[in-house]
């Protein structure tokens, strides 16, 4: 039987801090959280200048629809999509937060679901895909080109865990070509799909995925990311 529980050997930071701890880190680990929701909020209702609050002023993040990018290439891709008519939500469930013991490095995993609206087959449908966000988070210094103090996402990922499609209208259900749905990732099959067949784009299909996938380039991709948390942690060269 195949091992589908256990995480990467030698994955946990052991030396960053989570979970009880001091109070200034329990209060550093407030303002993660309240930065990783930043995210999900800001960008669905359009306040720009808060999402751009979040970013260091060298940051790249990934999606399934632009791969690599500059954060302010994503902002100007989002506002671009939404214009053509792009409808994507999110909601956000929990997150914790690793930070080490200077309070300098820290990562937060945020758990959340991206749901996108499609109208597929001439039939509407929310493709929903459950995720966790992974922000690589430094703080300000006089070196850094942040502001003193204040933290900063420098990269953002996400493992995609699992998803479905769900219509709209339950008497109106599209019809999808099951052989090019079986040639997407599981984690995010329905989104890719749909986000490939309506917005013009090719999805990334090596992204992150869920521990159960095993050897496939997705689970693979699953493990990498927990090692470079633990990396970044402790101080490592990280470029992701």
């Amino acid at each position: 039987m195949p091992d589908l529980h256990t995480l990467p050997e030698s994955w946990h930071p052991t030396s960053a801090i989570r979970n009880n701890g001091p109070d200034n880190l329990a209060l550093e680990r407030f303002k993660l959280r309240e930065l990783a929701e930043g995210w999900p909020m800001y960008r669905d209702a359009c306040e720009w200048e808060n999402l751009e609050s979040i970013f260091a002023p060298d940051a790249y993040i990934y999606t399934t629809w632009t791969g690599r990018t500059f954060y302010k290439d994503f902002m100007t891709a989002s506002k671009a999509g939404m214009d053509k008519g792009a409808f994507i939500m999110h909601r956000c469930h929990g997150a914790s937060s690793d930070i080490n013991a200077s309070a300098t490095l820290a990562v937060t995993k945020l758990k959340a679901t991206i749901t996108q609206r499609f109208t597929i087959d001439d039939c509407e449908v929310d493709a929903e895909s459950d995720c966790r966000f992974c922000f690589f988070w430094t703080k300000g210094t006089a070196d850094n080109n942040i502001p003193q103090g204040e933290w900063r996402a420098r990269f953002v990922r996400h493992w995609y865990e699992k998803d479905k499609l769900i219509p709209v209208n339950p008497a109106r259900v599209p019809k999808l070509d099951e052989e090019r749905l079986m040639g997407y990732p599981v984690g995010y099959r329905y989104l890719a799909y749909c986000q490939e067949a309506t917005m013009g784009i090719k999805v990334i299909l090596d992204l992150p995925g869920h521990r159960r996938e095993g050897d496939n380039v997705n689970g693979r991709k699953h493990d990498l990311l927990y090692r470079q948390c633990k990396d970044w942690l402790e101080g490592k060269d990280v470029e992701i």
